[in-house]
């Protein structure tokens, strides 16, 4: 390509002459990447996540509140990979980019450059890797679950990396995005930025759920029998909190076990879904037990479910689950499981280092059958892990009581989010 013709490119994604959209800020992200970005230890910083969470507005809200700092705007350099513009994309072409941008708009210092999906080059790697190790730039990298994921990433920077997970949105900045402090909708809608600022939510899930399965999944791993794939896909979506095994899969849906193991890992690996191991002090009991499913975002078993309504105890746990599961990603010492022993279960198990904490998911407690069932569940559960608190999340409900020395707190789902994301300061 002319060097004209990529300094125009360039300058329709970068700072140098106007204001690129930087959409909604999302404080906790680009604060976190700004710390890092200013840590001499860390030159390449990389945002990981499901695809359309956000991660490119991210960067770009980081670009934007350095420039606010008095960062110089041309020491700047955002590349978008996925620009249809830029023909024959491969390591030549970073190259030839990075030239160019050296030689027009910043020739003597050193830069911050911000790539947007790099997998879409074959090589971005060696790029990343030569210039850091030259220390004339630092480096964020977004990209989508198909090919830059934790695993990977070690190997190809040798360690030279921080990871930043990023989630779909919280409650809270649903709140914002949707100008609306509805939980009830936060649990049918889910977290995905555009489908909360979106009239088309349905559609947008709908697109998003087959974009991850062809790219992220099919492509990525070159699967042949994708019927299979999206069946068991969908079976996952739509059986949140469920229990599963593998054998347990492959014979509902008539798959082998081999092939539920593995579509199951690649499913897993595009973020899609997750899974939560059974609690036992035997690590070979816990993994000789069942998993529960959860969806990352509730648009997901909202849109492929039969109906949200009829689903919104799911939709409850699931979204108890997906925001546990984004604190784990930013908390060290923090995991959670479920507890299953003699037909009782607990829903949740929060082991904060050496702190157990108890979680008991019902959308309502009114019935005094359902409130029995979670009260000897908990009492059972806290007898075996010498616990003394429990929370019962709710949509509505508040209140407290102590049963058997134990500790249990009624509390609606905004109240627990927010707590908890203040507790391990995500908000």
């Amino acid at each position: 390509m002319e060097k004209q013709e990529i300094l125009e490119i360039l300058d329709s994604w970068n700072f140098w002459n106007h204001e690129p959209e930087t959409g909604i800020p999302r404080d906790f992200y680009f604060k976190k990447i700004i710390s890092f970005i200013k840590d001499s230890k860390t030159p390449v910083i990389i945002e990981t996540g499901i695809r359309r969470a956000g991660k490119s507005f991210i960067s770009r809200q980081v670009a934007k509140n350095l420039i606010k700092e008095g960062f110089d705007k041309n020491r700047i350099l955002i590349i978008n990979l996925e620009d249809e513009r830029l023909i024959d994309r491969d390591y030549e072409l970073l190259l030839e980019i990075y030239k160019t941008y050296k030689e027009k708009v910043n020739p003597t210092q050193k830069s911050v450059v911000i790539i947007d999906e790099a997998q879409e080059v074959n090589g971005w790697e060696r790029f990343v890797r030569g210039l850091s190790e030259r220390e004339e730039a630092r480096f964020i990298i977004t990209g989508s679950s198909s090919k830059l994921l934790d695993s990977e990433y070690a190997t190809l920077l040798s360690g030279r990396h921080v990871i930043v997970y990023v989630h779909p949105l919280h409650l809270f900045e649903y709140e914002q995005f949707a100008k609306t402090n509805d939980a009830n909708r936060f649990l049918k809608e889910g977290g995905f930025p555009a489908i909360a600022l979106s009239k088309n939510k349905t559609d947008l899930a709908t697109s998003y759920f087959n974009t991850i399965i062809l790219k992220d999944v099919i492509q990525r791993f070159r699967i042949q029998k994708q019927d299979e794939l999206v069946r068991l896909a969908k079976f996952y979506i739509t059986s949140v909190g469920s229990r599963i095994t593998f054998n347990s899969v492959s014979k509902f849906l008539k798959l082998s076990v081999k092939t539920s193991y593995n579509f199951s890992l690649h499913l897993e690996k595009s973020y899609l879904i997750f899974f939560v191991d059974r609690f036992s002090f035997s690590i070979k009991a816990q993994d000789n037990s069942p998993r529960k499913v959860y969806s990352i975002d509730n648009s997901f078993p909202s849109v492929l479910g039969v109906n949200p309504i009829e689903i919104k105890g799911r939709l409850l746990e699931n979204t108890v689950a997906s925001t546990l599961y984004l604190i784990s990603k930013h908390s060290d010492g923090f995991n959670f499981y479920y507890w299953l022993e003699n037909n009782k279960e607990v829903d949740f198990i929060i082991k904060d280092k050496r702190e157990y904490k108890l979680v008991q998911v019902a959308y309502s407690v009114k019935e005094e059958k359902t409130n029995t069932r979670e009260l000897k569940s908990i009492m059972e559960c806290a007898a075996r892990l010498n616990a003394y608190n429990a929370e019962i999340i709710t949509m509505d409900y508040s209140s407290e009581e102590t049963v058997n020395n134990i500790n249990i707190k009624y509390i609606p789902l905004n109240e627990w989010i927010e707590k908890n994301l203040k507790k391990y300061n995500i908000i």
